[in-house]
């Protein structure tokens, strides 16, 4: 099964910029669950994971909720990516290997490569890139 936890990461984060830029000091998970159309637990616990990752503050009670712990500028689609996702993009056969078959017993080694490469590619190209470009895309 494929994570959309970056992509959900990612809004959250355009999201908490746009309500700064609109004068709110923090943007509380219900608004935020209710702009990424999802459970604001989804959204809590994506939002420890960007904390305990120095991306987010956040503030718990009345008029809490999270705020970038940096400008958009200096927050790399990397930070993001390596924050909320647990396994690479692409990951091996999780299936038991038949011993008495050589492909099964060798698919691993030689896959581990092109793993390693595109996710090292992925990663070069999200470093690159930053939040506030989303922003100003979304945003303008």
């Amino acid at each position: 099964m494929k994570s959309s936890r970056f992509a959900v990461a990612a809004h959250i984060l355009v999201s908490v910029e746009h309500a700064t830029r609109g004068g709110e000091a923090f943007l509380s998970s219900a608004a935020i669950a209710a702009s990424v159309n999802t459970n604001p637990v989804f959204v809590r616990e994506l939002l420890r994971k960007l904390s305990k990752a120095h991306l987010v503050v956040t503030k718990e009670g009345k008029g809490g909720g999270a705020q970038l712990a940096r400008a958009a500028s200096q927050i790399s689609l990397a930070e993001i990516y390596q924050a909320v996702e647990e396994e690479p993009v692409l990951k091996h056969n999780t299936r038991p290997k038949d011993p008495c078959c050589r492909v099964s017993c060798g698919m691993d080694m030689a896959l581990e490569p092109v793993i390693s490469e595109v996710e090292g590619a992925m990663l070069k190209v999200l470093k690159g890139r930053k939040l506030s470009e989303l922003v100003t895309t979304i945003c303008g």
